[in-house]
């Protein structure tokens, strides 16, 4: 059953995710061939020979094109925060939760399922935000460029040198891969716990919500600075501290790095089990969908 909440949950916001993905593409490529890159690397020199006013009519496609690419980013980054709060307000807290919430499922699974497919969708997003970058640099530079210069073997030869130097580098991507995921999740199932706080009161739902973010936020500030200045007073940190002002070689830089991507995986699924469980419980004891 959680499989099929998935399923309808991704539907639902693939239909309006997809066309804007899509925009950021077609207006990537427009700007890759019309855009950044085409008049300094004289893509157009054969058409502007003999028009007076073709390298003006260029420039001006090009600031068009560009506009109209930030415009889009900012679209795709707005649209997709509003669809994952809307999803989950209007799916669990509004009028669609009292068919939801008859389903023969826990609550939880509703929760988990908004989370894991809102998650997938950021992530969607981001990728479309990563590959429309890349389609504009093989605008830039040239794709005989680019390709030339990834395929160097002096290139590669360094990065295997560097490899070399941190044999536990898989145990390192994995770590942060770990980090990336956790930490997306924290922030997302944060707002969730503020709506479900928000939802609690009588008036003014939408209000407390936000109430209820910036609450939770000053209250981790303040935990996170306590945290600093009370572990800047014990021995054990004060060393861990000492070797990150040093950084004496690559192997204690290492371990810098897996301490700190181990200790920011606890905190974060600390707050993660907060954030969900707070949720669930409030869905499942205090839910007052009138």
């Amino acid at each position: 059953m959680f499989g099929k909440l998935c399923k309808y949950e991704f539907k639902s916001i693939a239909r309006t995710l997809a066309p804007i993905y899509l925009a950021v593409i077609v207006i990537s490529i427009l700007n890759a061939f019309m855009g950044i890159g085409s008049l300094a690397n004289g893509y157009y020199d054969g058409l502007m020979t003999g028009l007076s006013f073709g390298r003006g009519l260029l420039r001006l496609i090009q600031t068009v094109s560009v506009i109209a690419y930030f415009g889009v980013l900012v679209a795709l980054s707005v649209l997709t925060l509003i669809i994952v709060i809307q999803r989950f307000y209007k799916g669990l807290l509004c009028d669609e939760g009292y068919l939801m919430f008859t389903l023969p499922v826990k609550p939880w699974q509703l929760v988990a399922a908004k989370g894991t497919v809102a998650f997938g969708m950021s992530l969607a997003s981001a990728f479309t935000a990563f590959l429309s970058i890349f389609i504009l640099v093989l605008g830039t530079v040239g794709p005989a460029k680019f390709f030339t210069a990834l395929t160097d073997p002096q290139i590669w030869a360094a990065v295997n040198r560097g490899f070399a130097q941190v044999p536990s580098w898989p145990l390192l991507v994995f770590e942060l891969m770990v980090v990336i995921i956790v930490s997306g999740l924290v922030k997302l199932y944060h707002m969730y716990f503020s709506m479900a706080l928000g939802h609690l009161s009588n008036k003014h739902r939408v209000m407390m919500s936000v109430v209820a973010f910036i609450a939770i936020s000053m209250l981790f500030s303040f935990i996170n600075g306590l945290g600093m200045i009370v572990l800047s007073k014990v021995p054990a940190f004060q060393s861990f501290f000492r070797m990150i002002e040093t950084m004496p070689d690559v192997q204690g830089m290492a371990f810098v790095l897996h301490t700190t991507f181990l200790g920011s995986i606890i905190y974060s699924a600390i707050q993660l089990a907060i954030f969900f469980f707070g949720t669930e419980r409030i869905l499942s004891k205090r839910l007052n969908l009138e």
